[in-house]
C-alpha cells in the first residue's frame, strides 16, 4: 500500500468515474423501451417512455362526459397500467434492486472523500509516532 492508502483510493476514484459514465451513457434498448395502458373499456389510453414519463394521453371524446373524478379515475388507472407495461418489458426487473447511477456515484464520492481524509489523519498519525520513536 501507497503512503494515504494511495491504491484504495484510485481504485474508489475510478469506480466513481465508470459510474459517472455509465449513469451518462446512452442505451438503444432502453430507449426502444414503452409502457401502455388503457382504461374505461380502452376509451381513456396512455403510453410511457422509457423515463417513465408520460408520452400520449388520448381521451376518446365520449369519456369528456364523465364526472371529473370518474374520468381522474380512469385516467390514474390507464397510467398505472403503462407503468406496470413497462416494468414488465425490463428483462430481470426486480424493483427493489433497482439502483439509480447517480445516486450510487453521490454515496460513492461521500465514502471517497470519508475514506481519503481517514487515511490522510492515519497516515499523519503514524508519521508523528514513527518521528517520535526516531527522537528517543
Amino acid at each position: 500500500m501507497h503512503q494515504n492508502g494511495q491504491p484504495f483510493d484510485d481504485l474508489l476514484a475510478e469506480t466513481i468515474r465508470s459510474l459517472s459514465a455509465l449513469e451518462n451513457q446512452e442505451d438503444p434498448a432502453r430507449d426502444q423501451l414503452r409502457g401502455s395502458g388503457q382504461a374505461a373499456d380502452g376509451q381513456v389510453s396512455v403510453l410511457v417512455g422509457p423515463d417513465g414519463r408520460l408520452a400520449e394521453l388520448n381521451l376518446n371524446p365520449r369519456v369528456m362526459r364523465m364526472a371529473s373524478e370518474d374520468l381522474a379515475r380512469e385516467i390514474l388507472t390507464a397510467v398505472n397500467a403503462a407503468l406496470d407495461d413497462l416494468r414488465a418489458g425490463i428483462p430481470g426487473l426486480d424493483p427493489a434492486a433497482v439502483l439509480d447511477p447517480k445516486k450510487l456515484t453521490e454515496s460513492l464520492e461521500d465514502v471517497h472523500a470519508d475514506v481519503t481524509r481517514r487515511l490522510d489523519e492515519f497516515a499523519s498519525g503514524i508519521e508523528l509516532a514513527v518521528r517520535r520513536l526516531e527522537e528517543r
